[in-house]
C-alpha cells in the first residue's frame, strides 16, 4: 500500500510537471504570436493569452511545490528507522 501511495504520487508530480512543461509552451507561443500580430487588437489579445498561461504555470508550479512537499512527508512517514 505505501508503494501504491509513492507511485501515485510520482505519477501525479510527473502529470504536473509536464502540464507546466505546456503552459510554457503556450505562453511562447502566444508571445510570439503577438510579436509578429501587426493589428493592435490581435496583439492585446496574443499577449493577454500569453499571460494566462504564464499564470496557469505560475499556480502549477504552487500546487507542484505541494505534492512535491507532501511526497518529501509520506516518503519520512513511511521509511524504516
Amino acid at each position: 500500500m505505501e508503494e501504491s501511495a509513492t507511485s501515485e504520487s510520482t505519477a501525479l508530480i510527473d502529470i504536473v510537471r509536464e502540464a507546466i512543461q505546456k503552459e510554457i509552451e503556450s505562453y511562447n507561443y502566444y508571445y510570439k504570436a503577438a510579436s509578429i500580430a501587426v493589428k493592435p487588437a490581435a496583439k492585446r489579445m496574443f499577449l493577454k493569452l500569453a499571460a494566462m498561461e504564464e499564470g496557469h504555470a505560475t499556480e502549477l508550479g504552487r500546487h507542484l511545490s505541494d505534492l512535491e512537499a507532501q511526497s518529501h512527508i509520506d516518503k519520512a512517514m513511511t521509511s524504516n528507522f
